[in-house]
Order: C-alpha cells, then structure tokens, then sequence
C-alpha cells in the first residue's frame, strides 16, 4: 500500500495512508524502530451524537490527502455526509522537537449543531514489537503515556470548542503549570481514555471500546497494549471547531512531559506556522530558475527535495525507503542505508545545492567503513550493520559479500561534493577517514593480468560477476580519489589512483565491450585468468559508463549500447517506460516479454531522460526528455509520491513508494535539463 502522505524531522518519520490512518511511526532514527509493527494502524474517528461512529477507514468517508504547497505540512480535505461534517487535516512533525501533531478544523455541512468525540488509537509496538510494554494515564498533565525501556510516547489533546468535559481541569503537583498553561488556553484536552489488550488473546484493541461513544477510563496497563483517547467538542453551524492530538516522543518521561508544555504553552498554531515557515524556507533556500518547465514539474521538483530530506537521518544514513509495506514481499525491508543509494541521492542534492544533508552522509560512511577500506551491503541509521543475502562463502570457497560499486561511488560523490562547495578542510578529513583506504582498497581488488576489479554483486543485487556497471563505478571512484588526491598534495597517492583508474577503464573497453552486438555487455565471468561466460543481458545500469565521465555520451560505443538498450527495455503499452534489464521478474505483474520486457521503472527511464539531454545539440532536441520528465509526474501520487516501479498496464505504483532514489533521480534530471536548456538558448 503506497503512502499518500510522509511527514518528519531527521529523527521521526510518520507516514499515513490514503485514508490518513498512521501505519509506520520510526524514532529515534529514520527507518529503525517501526513502532506502528508491520501490517498494524493508529486508528482516527469521531462519533457523532445520534448518527453514530465512522473510523476514517470507513468508506463513508471521502478524504483527499494532501500536503501544504513547498512545505511538510499535511492539508487533507475529509467529508463524511452520514455524520455532516468536513474537515480541514493539517498533519506535521515539528522541524525541531519530536512532536507529531494532528489539527483537525471541523464544521458542520448541514447547518446543524452537532456534539462530537474525535477519537485516536495509539496501537504502538515500541521497539518494533508487542511486549512489555506499559500504558497509562498520567492525571497531572491529563494525558496518556506509553513506555518501555528507553522509548516514551505522550498522547495529548485539546479542542478549541469543548463539550461538557471534566478532565484535566483541575490538577495538582508539580505540572501545575501545565494545567494553568492550558486553561489560559481556554481549551479542553483529552474528556475519556481506555486503555488495556490489544494484538493478543483475541484483544482487538481499545479502540472497539470507542465504538458506541464511551470510553471506559481504565488507566493501566501491561504487556501487549494499546490506547484510545477522547477528545469531546462541539461544533456549531457556520462555525469552525478545532481538535488537535499531538504525540511527544522521548528517551524518558521528563522529556515527553517538556515537550507536552510545548506544546500547551507556544499553542497549536505557532507551531505550526514554525513548521511550514521552516520547510518553505529550507525547500527554496537554493534558488532555481527553472525555464521553460512547468509548474507541475517544479512543484514536483521540490517536492522530491522534501521527500529526500524526510529520509535523511540526523545521524547521517540516508535510507532507501520508509515503507514498511515491502515486507508482504520477502519479510524485510528498504529501511537501511544502501551506501550506492546514499551516494546517487547525495549526488542530486548537492547539484541541488542541499550540501548540509551530503555532508553527514559522508561522514557516516567514514564510520562504517571497514579497516581494509570497503563498505559492506547495507546498514542501519545507527550504524549498526543490516541484514543481508550476500554470502560469505560460497561453492567451497570463501568471496566477499560486497557490491564494490557501494565504495566506489561515495568517493565519485565526494569529489562531485568538493567541486560544488570547495571546503578544503573537509575534503582532508574526508581524505583521512575514507578515501585513502577506500582508495587502496579498490586499487588492491583487481586481477593484476586485466585489470578487471574481482567478481561482487550488481546494482539490482541478485547476480554476482564483473559487471559493466560496477567496473565503470570503480574507474570513476579511482580517478576521484586521485583528484582528491592532487588537490590535497598526496601526490604519491594521486599518481597510483590515477594509474588503476587507467588500467581499469582499459579493462572495461577490452574485456566487456562486444564488437559483434556493438554494445557493452551486463557481465562477465571469469576462471583462471579467462573469461567463461558472457552475460549479453541488456541492462539498463550500463548507463553508468557515460554518467560517470567513463566515455562521453556521443561515444559509438556509448550511442549503439544506449540505442539498442532503449529499444530493448521499451515497455510497449500505453504507461510507457522503461524497464532494468529484460526478461525482470521482481514484482513483475505479468510475463515478461518483449512487449513488456520488466516493470517500468522511474531510474532507469530518467537515464533514459539524462543521456537525450546530454546529446542535445539544439532545444528541439530536448523534447523527448521534457516528455520523460511529465511521464513521470503523471507517475506520481496525488502528493507528489514516487514509487520505485510502475504496473505496465494499470500504472500503479509497484514495490515501496515513496523511494528516495527515484526522487533524487528526477531532481538530477531537471537540474540536467534547465541547464542544458539555458546553455542552448544561450541565457
């Protein structure tokens, strides 16, 4: 189920479905603890006196997910005929403290005064499961807390238009201040609550409680348990009525209660007016003069930015995708920091001029870089190392579990950083960290007869070889290493990178480029000093030999391997694109064929878009790439959502959406375009 809406601040990530149901709630790092759990929902609804209760998954309701233009605010619109209402859903993570806040601003559509209870479950698997968990309600600051361990969740609430509520009006003891806080307000906050079972011996959960309007005001429990609070209001005709839930999430129970104060004491409205204020200025900060594109596609633009940015952790990662849905698929998921994936987003922000975001994500590949010089698979935000299907041995004998191009590419990345913004003193720290091993490491691990790196894994990660793809990302990543080399004055160095870069760009044109097709081949193998197999598969990540400088686009070679492959990886059915490699499978919806050789993915069919730009020669030239450009907004969700993949025949969104390196892939590519667009118009 793609997300329609994604929310967050570096250190919370909150995403909502189309019926603006919470499923996924990651903290204290982006992508790691899912305390939502797999497959489970934070249940909204408002029950109306004497027309009964609807859960927004009802489909009753009509609701039309939103954001706020250029900015990470929520603006959904939400009507519900049955009850007589519509509603105004202003949904925010704020920028710089861990609250995740809900503004409802209701009125009534038939002119009829109306008592209402907004209800909110918080079904939370602290930790990413259901165990010793405790929840309770907490009187002094009238609120309900969940906790385990180290992990707090505060629920709170207010409406600006109260029903006869009693709780939380008065208080004593050392949150005083929040009471009075909150009545200077002149608003009321949480009327009811239930907590107990949830996910357990049969216990659906509090929220059932909720159903016929009533809440039973148990306040503790253990173990396996959820929470459903009140929060009770009146709405009057012509008139608009406020309910707001926020959510304060912290290590212990003195900083959830801070944050609540917050909250009561800056108001709903401050905040977020910080929170969109904050993005607006962050998402325009660089500014862009975007030609002749249209509104639609710079709105996209910056909304990918955003999208980027909600996936980057404060600590540095930046991970794939926060869309736990993907484990339905093989039980894991794209919540890890693919340091290829890390280094192609890092590429498109800092073209952005978003350089803050590619710094830390340097730096966190310098702490997890091993003490011979690579980078393995994959990782959590906290560094810590994820899962992985690469093997350490294999037909008897032990190999790497690697993708080389992983290192290779967060040096390109550097270099590319370095030459945008010009920080010398960062680049010798980065020397020092990273690039002098890693650079070592990819001149060491290569055949000394051919040149040609050792055999590792693909960019897609499911066949193990030399590939055309890895060997031009590990020319580029060497010859970036002796870049960084020569200007830092490490000349010894520079001139050993610069040689392996030679001898493997070498290699690559000799040994995976084949005269009889004209065009570069996907891989080879080889077995004592010999090649054994030819993979002739026509794969779209052979594009990295002309993206990364390797050869020039216009190159024969280049022009007859990217003709041949976009005739190949064409999807000949009215959604278009282009697929990975023919005869692809992954979540394939039908046979592939050479109708439909793969799923059209957004990556692989913006090179496509880079390579027309790169062999412009006048502006005429550059419409098939503009076309590519609206082919992939009308992919886009109604929020401005990007999947990693596309139905050939339906165009819905395949696999997780939204992933971050299908946004930064269009972000590169409009950049790419307004350029050559201004340089052909001679602006």
């Amino acid at each position: 189920m793609p997300k329609s809406l994604i929310i967050g601040n570096g250190q919370v990530l909150a995403a909502f479905d189309a019926q603006l149901q919470l499923r996924d709630l990651y903290f204290p790092h982006v992508g790691m603890e899912d305390h939502t759990g797999y497959g489970n929902v934070h249940r909204t609804g408002i029950f109306v006196e004497g027309r009964g209760m609807k859960w927004f998954s009802d489909p009753s309701w009509n609701i039309e997910p939103q954001y706020r233009l250029d900015s990470l605010v929520g603006e959904s619109k939400l009507r519900n005929d049955a009850l007589g209402l519509e509603l105004i859903a202003e949904d925010y993570v704020h920028p710089f403290y861990n609250i995740l806040i809900r503004n409802f601003r209701v009125r009534s559509t038939d002119n009829q005064e109306k008592k209402i209870r907004f209800y909110f479950n918080h079904n939370l698997f602290i930790y990413g499961d259901k165990q010793k968990d405790t929840a309770f309600y907490e009187p002094y600051t009238n609120t309900v807390i969940h906790y385990r361990q180290t992990r707090y969740f505060l629920v709170g609430g207010e409406t600006s238009d109260p029903d006869t509520c009693v709780t939380g009006r008065v208080g004593t003891g050392e949150y005083q201040s929040v009471l009075h806080s909150k009545e200077r307000l002149g608003s009321c906050g949480i009327c009811s609550y239930s907590i107990g079972k949830s996910n357990y011996q049969g216990f659906e959960g509090t929220w059932k409680d909720a159903e016929d309007g009533e809440l039973s005001n148990t306040t503790i429990d253990q173990g396996s348990v959820d929470s459903t609070v009140g929060v009770h209001a009146i709405v009057k005709p012509g008139k608009e009525t406020s309910v707001t839930l926020w959510l304060c999430m912290g290590r212990d129970l003195e900083e959830v209660v801070n944050l609540h104060q917050i909250v009561i004491t800056e108001g709903e409205q401050r905040l977020q007016s910080n929170c969109h204020n904050y993005w607006k200025s962050w998402v325009h900060m660089a500014r862009q003069n975007f030609g002749s594109l249209s509104t639609r596609l710079v709105d996209l633009y910056r909304r990918s930015l955003l999208l980027i940015r909600l996936h980057a952790d404060n600590a540095g990662g930046i991970v794939a995708a926060a869309d736990e849905d993907i484990m339905a698929f093989n039980r894991d998921t794209y919540t890890y920091v693919w340091p290829r994936d890390g280094a192609f987003i890092s590429l498109a922000l800092d073209e952005a001029k978003v350089h803050e975001v590619t710094r830390r994500f340097f730096e966190f590949c310098a702490r997890m870089q091993t003490p011979d010089g690579y980078l393995l698979h994959k990782y959590n935000p906290d560094g810590s190392l994820g899962s992985s299907w690469h093997p350490w041995y294999r037909n008897g004998q032990a190999q790497m579990p690697i993708q080389e191009d992983e290192t290779a590419l967060v040096i390109y990345a550097l270099w590319k950083h370095f030459e945008r913004v010009q920080d010398f003193e960062f680049l010798q720290q980065m020397y020092e960290s990273f690039v002098k091993r890693a650079g070592q490491f990819l001149t060491e691990f290569r055949e000394k007869e051919t040149g040609l790196p050792f055999p590792s894994y693909d960019p897609w990660e499911e066949h193990r070889g030399i590939f055309t793809y890895t060997v031009a990302c590990v020319a580029a990543g060497l010859h970036a290493a002796a870049q960084i080399c020569q200007i830092l004055g490490h000349h010894t160095h520079s001139e050993r990178f610069h040689t392996a870069a030679d001898e493997t760009r070498q290699a690559l044109l000799f040994h995976l480029y084949d005269d009889k097709e004209k065009r570069f081949v996907k891989m080879i193998r080889r077995e004592n000093g010999r090649t054994t197999e030819r993979d002739l598969t026509i794969d779209a990540s052979i594009s990295a030999i002309w993206k990364f400088g390797v050869l020039p686009p216009g190159d024969p070679r280049v022009v007859s391997t990217m003709q041949q492959m976009k005739q190949a990886l064409t999807v000949h059915t009215p959604i278009g694109g282009l697929a990975r490699f023919t005869n692809d499978v992954y979540h394939a919806k039908v046979h592939p064929s050479a109708e439909i050789p793969g799923n059209p993915w957004i990556i692989t069919t913006l090179w496509n878009a880079q390579w027309l730009i790169m062999q412009a020669k006048t502006l005429e030239d550059l419409k098939p790439a503009r076309e590519i450009l609206d082919w992939t907004a009308d992919r886009a969700s109604s929020t401005g959502i990007l999947a990693e993949q596309t139905h050939p025949i339906t165009g819905e969104p395949l696999s997780v959406a939204p992933l971050a390196w299908s946004h930064a892939t269009y972000v590169e590519t409009v950049l790419q375009f307004i350029e050559k667009e201004r340089s052909l118009s001679g602006s």
